[in-house]
């Protein structure tokens, strides 16, 4: 039987791994298309909440989903729904939500998700989850009865508020009493916020009681004259965003995906291809060492290039005078006359015209390189005497 080649396994095995991400990107891609942000005005699906839209509109309700080119509450609305929202909020357009609601607009808060935990927070109102047995709610004010509401038996939500705020007006609790709807002022405008998610969907508005709870929310606005359902945090925005351009091809379109999947295949092959085999050999040049006279004259000649003449002479000078001076403690740091003067008193045989001589040869600054080297040596030989 004829083996394959590694070149025919690799080959075999970038199809496969090819074959299997096109598989997985079609399933992700058919999910997602099936599947709506929740509480989204324009889904149909059972957590959708179109039929609240069209519920709206046969009350003879103005509404309204538009979105611009960026972020912004549209004219002529009283009241802005944020339904389960599922994109974050920008510090900016949380300031420019709250603004509208300071100048007199009514902002009605749906959610448990994560991003309605978060503007809970901001809003100093916390979540809470309680047990199954106290998920039933029920009414705590005279408020809510317009219109009446002739059950709550089908409004239920495991989680409830903890404002840690003094102003909040309790509109609905569960059986242990905790806030499930609160309502509160924000300057001219006001805020209700609720974990009750199921009425405003399109399963749970079809409940007995349900469709009469939405109304006495939405009718907590001093006006109605007209309602906004916020659909850019639930991921829409306009046309110009979405079209495609030179930049955002590769990313939008199966084609484009397409041709980045052969491409990352192709370089994974050319990775493969180009492995060692094996832990690579350095050359004879770099594992020899260097002798230690090498950095000797190394370290002579940058001196040299340096110019470091004087130098060199100064420290013979400053040699010389502590080799004198350590077998009877003088100080090498003294001048040179006083220095001598001490010394000759401990030795009297000293020459000290030519040790005079000598530190003054030391301490000359401008000198040739032969100089240098006559001076060190008569240096030297005076220090062995």
């Amino acid at each position: 039987m004829k083996r394959f080649s590694r070149d025919a396994w690799l080959a075999l095995g970038l199809f496969l791994l090819l074959t299997i991400f096109t598989v997985v990107n079609v399933v992700q891609q058919a999910q997602a298309s099936l599947q709506d942000p929740p509480l989204a005005s324009f889904s149909t699906q059972p957590q959708g909440s179109r039929a609240l839209w069209l519920y709206l509109e046969s009350q003879k309700v103005k509404l309204t989903d538009s979105v611009g080119t960026a972020f912004g509450v549209p004219a002529g609305v009283s009241l802005a729904l944020l339904l389960e929202p599922t994109v974050d909020f920008s510090p900016g357009e949380w300031e420019l939500l709250h603004s509208w609601v300071e100048n007199g607009g009514t902002l009605l808060i749906v959610g448990t998700g994560q991003v309605s935990a978060s503007l809970a927070d901001e809003l100093d109102i916390n979540f809470g989850l309680a047990p199954s047995t106290a998920a039933a709610v029920t009414n705590q004010t005279p408020l809510l009865q317009a219109p009446p509401l002739p059950t709550l038996e089908n409004a239920t939500t495991p989680y409830f508020l903890r404002p840690n705020r003094a102003d909040t007006v309790t509109l609905l609790a569960n059986q242990n009493g905790n806030p499930t709807a609160v309502a509160f002022a924000e300057g001219n405008g006001r805020i209700i916020f609720t974990t009750l998610t199921e009425p405003f969907s399109n399963e749970g508005l079809q409940s007995e009681g349900n469709a009469e709870l939405v109304l006495n929310l939405l009718n907590g606005a001093p006006t109605l004259k007209g309602i906004w359902f916020n659909e850019w945090h639930h991921g829409v925005r306009p046309d110009e965003d979405t079209a495609l351009t030179s930049s955002n091809w590769l990313q939008r379109t199966p084609g484009g995906r397409a041709l980045l999947l052969v491409l990352v295949v192709i370089f994974i092959g050319l990775v493969l291809r180009g492995r060692h085999f094996g832990r690579p050999v350095p050359l004879r040049q770099d594992i020899v060492r260097r002798a230690p006279l090498e950095y000797i004259t190394g370290i002579a000649n940058l001196s040299r290039r340096a110019g470091h003449r004087t130098a060199v002479l100064q420290h013979y000078h400053d040699r010389l005078k502590r080799d004198l001076g350590t077998r009877y403690r003088l100080n090498p740091s003294l001048p040179d006359d006083e220095f001598i003067n001490q010394l000759a008193a401990y030795q009297p045989n000293l020459d000290t015209d030519a040790l005079r001589q000598t530190l003054q040869k030391l301490s000359r600054t401008n000198v040739n390189e032969s100089e240098m080297v006559e001076i060190v040596r008569e240096a030297a030989s005076f220090g062995k005497q």
